[in-house]
């Protein structure tokens, strides 16, 4: 299933990009991730793994974590059936149930992104249903590896 719907969101992409300034392409090839979308105002990348298929997108300019996720919550494809949302002190997530492929889907976006003028968001597709430990564990794991990707420095 993961991989049918991250095969979709890669056939979507193009061959060249204009990758933000602060973010690693490099870093980001090597930890087995494809651009499919690189726009002025966000830049969505991919990858499937055993456990998971994720796609991010790092919205960028003035924009603010808690409109992002809301945005999200409106534009979920009706396969996606709403079950539930919660707030961390890192990250606002929604979890859905797919109708069509019998997975769930975990959207989330990082409160605070420690690159000024970036929101990072994901999908994080699993054939399983995650319980909350393993959900933390999953989404502080790949916030770190997002971030990892970001090149950032103070403006204070």
């Amino acid at each position: 299933m993961k991989k049918i719907i991250l095969g979709l969101f890669l056939i979507l992409g193009a061959i060249s990009f204009a990758l933000p300034k602060n973010l690693d392409a490099n870093k980001l090839k090597k930890a087995g991730y494809e651009v499919v979308r690189d726009e002025d105002s966000a830049v969505i990348f991919g990858k499937s793994t055993d456990d998971a298929g994720i796609t991010v997108a790092l919205f960028l300019g003035d924009i603010n974590a808690k409109g992002v996720n809301d945005s999200i919550k409106a534009t979920a494809p009706k396969n996606q059936k709403f079950l539930s949302s919660k707030e961390t002190k890192r990250a606002y997530i929604s979890k859905y149930k797919d109708t069509q492929y019998n997975g769930f889907t975990y959207s989330v976006v990082a409160k605070n992104s420690k690159s000024k003028g970036t929101v990072i968001s994901f999908l994080y597709m699993t054939d399983k249903e995650l319980k909350d430990a393993d959900l933390d564990k999953a989404i502080d794991k790949t916030v770190n590896e997002i971030e990892s990707f970001l090149n950032w420095t103070s403006h204070d």
